[in-house]
Formats: structure tokens, sequence, C-alpha cells
């Protein structure tokens, strides 16, 4: 959305993660996500590093650095809660709304509305790197506190003290309101590891392990989402994707 700076979804089907309340069953065009953001920074430095070895023209690869830096900027302004120290989805659906005589006095000037509902994906802007220290720092008390994310097994992918948690069995949408995804627990330790935060990432690490080693050992194989609390599965046996994730965790933290 050029006026806002920052990318919404068109609507909730097949957004990444299906049923996130900042998305999912709200307006077209409403909001612009946290989580799809985070990505598009990515996306444009991987742009910028293609341009950079195949087109090589400077003129285009400023124009897509300073895109990019323009996003960051525009995520830092809009997205980060200096209050509750954590990044959000907005509303961006956010305009002064004339029905009458009565609004012709001072209207909208705020760009958005934080959607304040904390899920994992508030941890990507240090995943993409442009998290400040300071809001790293932040964000990874965050990880620790066992009433919002930090259970057995893991990061819970929505905050335990969100009216919405729910660790039900779902399927189209896919239920991302607390149950352990394996892609979610390495999001949050790339971030740590990219901040220097080792020993956390390696807490991460290890219980994501144990949880597809207990799974594995008691099932002979693997699902795509679990309980936070007992490590038992919710659905989907014999998913394997991005659970493979967590030997990527071991090779980076361990060195193997």
């Amino acid at each position: 959305m050029e006026d806002k700076g920052l990318f919404v979804w068109c609507d909730d089907i097949m957004i990444g993660m299906d049923n996130d309340p900042a998305s999912f069953g709200r307006p077209s065009f409403s909001t612009a996500n946290i989580f799809l953001n985070s990505f598009m920074v990515q996306e444009l430095e991987a742009y910028e590093k293609i341009q950079t070895i195949a087109c090589r023209v400077p003129e285009k690869i400023d124009k897509t650095r300073q895109r990019r830096e323009s996003l960051i900027d525009t995520i830092q302004e809009e997205c980060w809660d200096r209050r509750d120290k954590f990044f959000y989805s907005v509303d961006v659906d956010i305009k002064t709304r004339q029905f009458d005589w009565f609004h012709k006095g001072l209207g909208v000037f705020w760009k958005t509305l934080p959607i304040k509902i904390r899920t994992w994906s508030g941890f990507l802007p240090m995943l993409a790197g442009f998290a400040t220290e300071a809001q790293a720092k932040a964000l990874v008390e965050h990880t620790l506190d066992s009433s919002t994310f930090c259970c057995n097994y893991g990061i819970t992918t929505l905050a335990r003290d969100e009216k919405m948690f729910h660790l039900g069995a779902s399927n189209n949408p896919s239920n991302w309101l607390g149950p352990i995804w394996l892609v979610a627990n390495y999001v949050v330790f790339r971030g740590l590891m990219n901040y220097g935060y080792n020993e956390e990432a390696e807490r991460v690490c290890e219980k994501s392990l144990k949880l597809l080693g207990n799974d594995l050992d008691k099932n002979g194989c693997m699902h795509e989402y679990y309980n936070p609390d007992t490590g038992e599965p919710i659905m989907n046996g014999g998913f394997i994707n991005w659970n493979i994730l967590a030997l990527t965790m071991a090779k980076e933290i361990y060195k193997i």
C-alpha cells in the first residue's frame, strides 16, 4: 500500500500462518502484517544481491536498496510498540470517514493502528536483521517469559495470554494460535543467533530436538504441529517439510 509505505495482504487465503488473528477474518487489504513485511525486507535484500551479480546497473541497485531501507524505516515507525517492546501487525484501513457535517474538524492524521496481538512473527525483525540491539534485547525477554511465549518445547505461535490462544486440531486453516511449529522455533532460533544470544538459541534448539525425538520414538514419525506443554502431536502425522530445520539448528549451534 503505497500511501502507507507497507505491504498488505489482499485477503487471508494462503498467507503462510493461516489463522493469524491480525489478518484472518479481517477486511481485505486492511492488514500490514509484520510477517509479510519482515520477509519483504529479506526479499528486497536478496533482489539487491541478484541485481549486483546479474544486472550491475547502479541506478537499479540503488533503487532497490532505497526501497528496502524505506520499508525498514516505516516498519520501525509504524509496527514497533515502544510501550510493549514488541513488533505488531498494523491496520492500514485508516481514514477520516466524512458521513456528515460532524466530521469536518480534525481528521485522522495517523497512518496505522497497531493490532496488539502478540504472535511469533513479532520476532521476525531479528531474523531479517533490522531490529536494533535494544529492540532485540527486549524481544529476547519475551522469548523467556513462560506466561507468554516460552514453553517446554520452544516458542508458542501465539502468546498464552491472548484471548485467541487455542490448541485444537484444525486444517485449512491450520492452527497457529499457540501450537509449536518447528518453522517458528527456527525463526526465533536464527534471530537469537543473529544478535549473539547463543545460549538462548541453544535452548530453543534443544527443546526442538527433544520434541521431534520424542515423537519419532513414540510414533515413528513427525507431525505438523504440537502441544507446547506436553509435546503431544496435534495432527498430520508423517509431516517432514520444515521439521528438518531442527537439523539445521543443531548444525548451526554445535558446528556439526
